[in-house]
């Protein structure tokens, strides 16, 4: 373990955790010191309430995914989880009309998300992704409109769509009513979408660490895991919550966790984020993902997702999915041998 991670600094910069959280993390009382960053995060709160209650004005129904609701929730103040991107899950029947209200009120497509006009390839992509990114200049906000809480499980998004229907409910805050996801759902959530990203953030195992346990019901969050098959993520979570703070979550876990999903969570934690992947950071992504569930299901969604670039729909104008699947290896081949992108 490097000494980096009792800088405080390298914290915030790093791993995107608060000067709060810092404060608990290194037993100190300094985050008074950094009122800016504070100011900051009450700017992020009024910008959540703004685009939500414009969403709420035009009659979408959306859910709440993460942001201040979840800082509220943990710590019992909207501000102390750092909030960069604003989450809403909605249906993908109000995908075009969410847009309409955003590109109206200033925002655009972020680099690498598209929306093509043909419905044929619209199915495709809300079928191998989970979100479009939109961004306003003015505010320097990004807005993520899911349709899909989670793309790479190991059961139908029909299936997620019932749980997750069958696992909400309501919170008031600043004098309005949300959809949220319940404490059960929501902290798996949290721990699946957190070995996603190989733990390479401490910010996602310092709000799981913190989470009011004492209000979840253990038994449904153990039926919840063995629906998601998500065993072996309570192994690494345990695993990791055990080296940083000496207290594993009380939950039923997956005896036989592959140690490479253990080995790669220090390893994400210790390493800096790349700015961009080389090919061996990738394969080791993907290995880390590959591992996370049991079963040949989910690993056929995870090898027909590499055959996938959103971005090639634009190159392609065909009524057959299969040709998008088989362009990309056609394609890297082509920008290997000619160097072309």
């Amino acid at each position: 373990m490097t000494n980096s991670l009792s800088d405080r600094t390298y914290l915030f910069n790093r791993h995107r955790l608060s000067h709060q959280q810092i404060d608990r993390w290194l037993g100190e009382n300094r985050s008074k010191e950094f009122v800016q960053e504070k100011l900051k995060q009450l700017d992020a709160v009024k910008n959540f309430l703004s685009v939500t209650d414009l969403l709420t004005q035009n009659g979408i129904s959306f859910i709440c995914i993460k942001g201040p609701l979840l800082s509220n929730r943990i710590y019992g103040d909207p501000t102390v989880r750092l909030s960069h991107d604003i989450d809403i899950l909605i249906e993908t029947a109000v995908i075009e009309p969410v847009m309409k209200i955003l590109f109206q009120n200033g925002y655009h497509l972020t680099t690498g998300s598209i929306w093509p006009l043909k419905k044929a390839q619209q199915e495709l992509l809300i079928d191998v992704i989970h979100h479009l990114s939109f961004y306003n200049q003015q505010l320097y906000l990004c807005v993520e409109v899911h349709w899909v809480l989670m793309h790479e499980l190991p059961i139908s998004s029909k299936k997620q769509k019932e749980l997750i229907a069958g696992n909400l409910t309501e919170v008031d805050f600043a004098g309005r009513n949300f959809t949220v996801l319940t404490k059960e759902f929501e902290l798996l959530f949290l721990i699946i979408h957190g070995a996603k990203h190989g733990w390479n953030r401490l910010k996602w195992l310092v709000d799981i660490h913190m989470y009011p346990l004492n209000k979840i019901n253990n038994a449904r969050f153990d039926q919840l895991v063995k629906e998601l098959k998500a065993g072996r993520m309570i192994g690494q979570i345990n695993f990791l919550l055990s080296k940083f703070f000496n207290t594993p979550l009380p939950f039923t876990s997956d005896k036989h966790t592959p140690r490479y999903l253990l080995q790669y969570s220090i390893q994400s934690i210790d390493s800096e984020i790349p700015l961009q992947l080389s090919l061996r950071d990738y394969i080791s992504s993907f290995r880390n993902q590959y591992l996370m569930y049991p079963g040949h299901y989910y690993k056929y969604k995870m090898i027909a997702r590499v055959f996938f670039r959103p971005l090639d729909i634009e190159l392609i104008d065909s009524s057959f999915k299969i040709v998008y699947y088989l362009y990309r290896p056609y394609s890297l081949i082509i920008r290997r041998l000619f160097h072309v992108r």
